[in-house]
């Protein structure tokens, strides 16, 4: 009898976890419709919102633009403009310090155009 009733327990346990991943699988896709209205409501095109969010689902995206379109065509909302992008920072260099690189760096500077550094530290050394 207690046996049932663990099993029984077990099996709620684990129905009420189904329940949590549905509304997990159910907030991406409302995240996404979110992202497609805002797009719509800002005048972004659809194929910017696209790039702009590529790990959200396009249909999602898809369908909060279209529910975003209708809504300001019966409201006759004007299109509110997006702020301008900021600008992408280039990526920074990295310079390497030390390592088996350094050794050859002398005699190449050594050597002139078109000469090989080994031939130029082999003339330095006569």
């Amino acid at each position: 009898m207690t046996i049932r009733i663990l099993g029984v327990m077990l099996l709620l346990l684990g129905l009420t976890g189904c329940e949590r991943l549905n509304e997990i699988a159910n907030q991406a896709k409302l995240n996404g419709r979110a992202i497609g209205a805002a797009c719509r409501h800002s005048g972004r095109a659809l194929e910017d919102c696209f790039q702009r969010n590529p790990r959200i689902g396009k249909a999602d995206i898809y369908a909060g633009w279209k529910e975003m379109n209708e809504y300001m065509a019966t409201k006759k909302m004007e299109i509110v403009a997006p702020p301008p992008d900021k600008p992408r920072k280039a990526p920074v260099a990295t310079v390497e310090i030390g390592g088996a690189g350094d050794e050859a760096a002398p005699a190449e500077k050594a050597a002139g155009e078109g000469e090989k550094p080994a031939a130029a530290a082999v003339e330095k050394k006569q």
